[in-house]
């Protein structure tokens, strides 16, 4: 059967036809026609990505009864998805389709008329050696599950789980503490611009508790998690009774760990453990929040206090974003409770992040906190006075005392983060916390497709943002896994030649996603491409040449390349 190849050049308005010559683009295509082998349509239209230009488009392919299709037009990013589902329509497969860019690669950069002509035509004289090496390729359906794990029942694992949970779709809320809720349970209240009062968040644990969509497991861990998006098998313990064991099946998994505080301990310049009448900002929170009083140990309330911020920044090497504020609070606790007292806020740098912040500074200063900048701080105790000595940012030491110092100690990742990693297959960034897919484009995704992160989990966020991440997740969730809506999974996925694989099982070690396992019986590796996103990380690194990317095979990135710098 000949090849009969269809070739259209989209105007893109005046961004290509002002550019380059349509006309002899057309007439240099038509030229490569051998009829009966390979037979060639060249047209052009003024918007092929518009409806009327993808009505054209489909009109074309089956009036033509096309075998293949090139199109030169725009990037790939904007309109090869176009372009596929136009294929779609019709009989011809998507995958002998080929999306050639004269617009960014040649309209746009080359600035003489006639030199952008000839690279466009060089281009799409590529794309019509590539295409007719392009193998049709069958798109699968899998069944998928909707139901949802969350590990982490704080803020944010509460606010994913009400978010998702439904009639057709069970949240499985898992937490390792005895209770749910998180630190925040452990305030009195919150920050004034946060939206959300205790008494609302104290509500949503109430509503997650009563929904009988969401199963809550306490003082429990995950053991197992094994699969790809749509269909995770899910094995819990007791953490207390390892024998006392949940197995079940989900569809996407949402990590909401949270976060834990560096101990001021292992920083003695701070004196905290050693020294009386030290404590750390949570230590503060849980006793305000129990008795509705800040005391000394002596049981006097205290005459003079100082708030240090970024206690261990420098050990962790980030600001934690969230200390100022919530240093803040905590000196209007004191100014409440006790006006006459004297405070005293040190601080290398203020983050003031939202909005509001700045009228939150401003009013706690308004109240009579003073606030001093240090280069290098140390407390120490002579006698039974402490004392609070600093380096000034012009240089000048000086110290002060006071009756309680109150620390601010810097958010660190939860503990069992590294091992909730290892468990999922998904990255830490340098600092210890979950590593996103994309910051800006894809914030609460990961590597792995069907496994999320959100809130303190992913870096220090306060309740509001944690909450957001949250209903984010869950409109991701919720968009992507329907309930009775089949998957379709990645096509250009990598495949491994049985005969040509030699164990090595290099390629293990560098797949992001988890999909290649290892056949011990046949010595063999084997792509599960469900899980396989066709990142062609295995192709690159395989010495035997045993793998290769579909719809990338190398004969067809040949042929491109030989007539691209021909």
């Amino acid at each position: 059967m000949s090849d009969k190849i269809g070739v259209y050049v989209c105007e893109c308005g005046p961004n290509i036809a002002d550019k380059v010559d349509i006309k002899k683009i057309l007439a240099e295509i038509s030229a490569l026609n051998e009829p009966p082998e390979k037979i060639i349509i060249a047209k052009k239209h003024k918007l092929l990505c518009s409806k009327e230009g993808q009505d054209f488009l489909a009109d074309e392919i089956t009036k033509n009864e096309l075998t293949h299709l090139v199109i030169a037009a725009c990037s790939p990013r904007d309109h090869d998805i176009t372009f596929m589902n136009v294929c779609k329509k019709t009989d011809l497969n998507p995958y002998l389709y080929k999306l050639v860019n004269i617009r960014e690669h040649c309209a746009w950069i080359i600035p003489d008329k006639d030199e952008a002509t000839e690279k466009a035509i060089q281009y799409i004289r590529a794309g019509i050696s590539r295409v007719t090496y392009q193998a049709p390729l069958t798109e699968k359906e899998l069944d998928s599950i909707p139901d949802v794990l969350v590990i982490g029942a704080g803020i944010a694992g509460i606010e994913a789980s009400l978010s998702l949970a439904g009639e057709n779709r069970k949240v499985y809320l898992v937490e390792k503490t005895s209770s749910i809720g998180g630190k925040v349970t452990r305030f009195e209240k919150i920050l004034p611009h946060q939206g959300t009062n205790l008494d609302i968040i104290q509500e949503k644990i109430q509503a997650v508790q009563e929904n009988e969509n969401i199963k809550v497991f306490t003082e429990t861990e995950v053991e197992k998690a094994i699969g790809f998006f749509g269909n995770f098998e899910i094995i819990l313990k007791n953490i207390h009774n390892e024998e006392q064991k949940n197995d079940f099946k989900v569809g996407a998994v949402v990590v909401a760990t949270g976060f834990d505080l560096t101990d001021p301990e292992k920083i003695p310049r701070y004196g905290y453990g050693k020294i009386e009448d030290i404590y750390t900002s949570m230590e503060i929170e849980e006793s305000n929040s129990k008795t509705g009083k800040i005391l000394l140990k002596s049981g006097k309330p205290p005459k003079s206090a100082a708030l240090i911020h970024c206690v261990g920044r420098e050990e962790k090497g980030y600001c934690s974003r969230v200390c100022c504020n919530y240093m803040f609070k905590i000196a209007q606790y004191l100014k409440e409770k006790i006006p006459a007292i004297k405070i005293t806020e040190f601080y290398q740098d203020l983050c003031l992040p939202n909005k509001a912040d700045q009228e939150f500074f401003i009013d706690t200063k308004n109240k009579g906190v003073d606030f001093i900048r240090f280069k290098d701080i140390a407390v120490r105790q002579k006698d039974k006075e402490k004392f609070i000595e600093y380096t000034k940012m012009d240089g000048k030491k000086e110290k002060i005392s006071a009756e309680m110092i109150i620390l601010a100690p810097a958010i660190e990742p939860a503990e069992g983060s590294k091992d909730i990693a290892e468990l999922l297959n998904i990255s830490l960034d340098e600092t210890g916390f979950f590593q996103e897919a994309h910051q800006k484009l894809n914030p609460v995704a990961t590597s792995i497709d069907g496994v999320y992160i959100i809130g303190s989990a992913q870096n220090p966020k306060d309740i509001s943002d944690s909450i957001i991440d949250a209903q984010a997740v869950g409109g991701k969730i919720l968009t992507q896994l329907i309930p009775g809506v089949k998957l379709v999974p990645e096509v250009t996925v990598s495949e491994i030649s049985d005969a040509f694989c030699t164990g090595c099982q290099t390629c293990l070690s560098v797949c992001s996603y988890g999909a290649i396992y290892f056949d011990e019986d046949r010595n063999i590796s084997i792509v599960n491409e469900a899980i396989c996103r066709g990142c062609g990380n295995c192709v690159a690194s395989c010495p035997s040449g045993a793998a290769h990317a579909k719809h990338f095979t190398s004969a067809q990135i040949y042929q491109e390349v030989l007539e691209a710098i021909r």
